[in-house]
């Protein structure tokens, strides 16, 4: 299956989220068919970090969304794309997956959330008390969501790692985060959910910092890392391929997530 990241240029000066979101839906025009295709963290607002002008931005997220929905139809694929919405009176960090008929598969709220969003007045995750909902099957793919600053947590990558995931998507932006640690953290994550991880971020047009828009194999092989690059990559991937290794010296191969899970001691660090 096709498997696209698409990551924009981090604009400033005037119009800076209009012209993103133009960008965005130009991307989509241009999306291959019968693939997976995403989008990165904030598609309705990037290249805006005043609050006031963020929530100026809400209303937007229809529109990136209906055209992903018609995007999704149009070319038979499954798309994913983020937004900063107000949904039932409250702002949320949403990945919305639509599936090849442009219909809504599932929503992600991001957990996790940066001192800007609390700020803001993001509320995290699906609501005070409620369970974290990060996996969804859609056409036999089982895939896993995490957010920007929702890597930096092993508790959900641990989460994830319990339902053997094919495909782990990432929208992101970390503007100031070194490009060595977005790689590390990206590699991390598909070596041990042993999942393709896919990652879209805003270039920063520095190859010191944020960007790094990727693909990861399962076997934490970067198929593609962006850098500083603006644009979108597609790979050609085998979503059946998990990566194996053998279970102790001499010993027989055993799925690469399962070795780890099988020398937990989760009572000893509680």
């Amino acid at each position: 299956m096709l498997l696209t990241i698409v990551q924009p240029n981090y604009l400033a000066g005037e119009n800076p989220a209009e012209k993103n979101r133009q960008y965005i839906i130009e991307q989509m025009k241009n999306a291959p068919e019968n693939g997976i295709i995403l989008f990165p963290e904030y598609s309705n607002c990037g290249g805006v970090s005043d609050p006031e002008e963020e929530r100026k931005c809400l209303p937007f997220a229809k529109e990136i969304l209906d055209a992903a929905s018609r995007t999704a139809k149009e070319k038979r694929c499954i798309l994913s794309v983020n937004v900063l919405e107000e949904k039932n009176g409250k702002i949320k960090n949403s990945t919305y997956l639509f599936g090849k008929k442009g219909e809504q598969v599932f929503v992600y709220y991001k957990q996790h959330l940066p001192l800007s969003e609390i700020n803001l007045g993001v509320e995290a995750g699906n609501g005070e008390g409620e369970k974290c909902q990060c996996i969804c099957d859609y056409e036999g793919i089982r895939f896993a969501f995490l957010c920007c600053y929702d890597v930096y947590f092993n508790e959900q990558i641990e989460h994830i790692a319990k339902y053997k995931p094919d495909v782990i998507l990432i929208p992101g932006m970390q503007r100031g985060e070194r490009a060595d640690i977005l790689t590390a953290q990206a590699k991390m994550i598909a070596f041990r959910c042993n999942a393709y991880t896919a990652k879209s971020s805003f270039s920063m047009m520095n190859d010191e910092k944020g960007g790094c828009s990727m693909i990861i194999g399962p076997d934490g092989k970067i198929i593609k890392n962006m850098g500083s690059e603006v644009g979108s990559f597609t790979a050609d991937i085998d979503l059946s391929y998990k990566y194996m290794r053998p279970a102790g010296f001499g010993q027989g191969l055993i799925r690469n997530d399962d070795f780890i899970n099988n020398g937990l001691c989760r009572k000893a660090f509680e």
